[in-house]
């Protein structure tokens, strides 16, 4: 995992409560899209599942993002195994509603998104 933590840059967002919190942010376009990773660690693995909704919204603002061009990505560390999420939501402007997260369960979708943060952090 560290090797993959090392893809993330900090990022500083508000939660639900309006504290201010530190989560790990990767972005990257691919085949014509934005995917946005995010990732709370181990300790942290509620934190993006609990405030989803307010931390997409605030993404889609502060970078000025399509929210019907982009993917949400989590990665959660659960017993030390790592797991992805897609976040499905419905947008009303840059507000996020209805918000959704589907297992990643499919090897070929884990190895595709591996390889989209390896390659990103190659290009970088």
């Amino acid at each position: 995992m560290s090797t993959l933590a090392a893809s993330f840059s900090p990022l500083e967002l508000h939660n639900r409560l309006n504290r201010l919190v530190k989560i790990g942010f990767r972005r990257v376009r691919r085949d014509g899209r934005e995917l946005v990773f995010l990732t709370a660690g181990g300790e942290a693995g509620a934190q993006v599942r609990k405030n989803f909704e307010t931390f997409a919204g605030q993404i889609v603002r502060e970078f000025r993002l399509d929210p019907h061009e982009v993917d949400f990505i989590e990665l959660r560390v659960e017993a030390g195994e790592l797991h992805w999420y897609r976040w499905h939501a419905q947008w009303v402007g840059s507000a996020p509603m209805e918000c959704v997260a589907e297992a990643v369960e499919g090897e070929s979708g884990r190895r595709y998104l591996m390889q989209v943060l390896e390659a990103s952090e190659e290009a970088a």
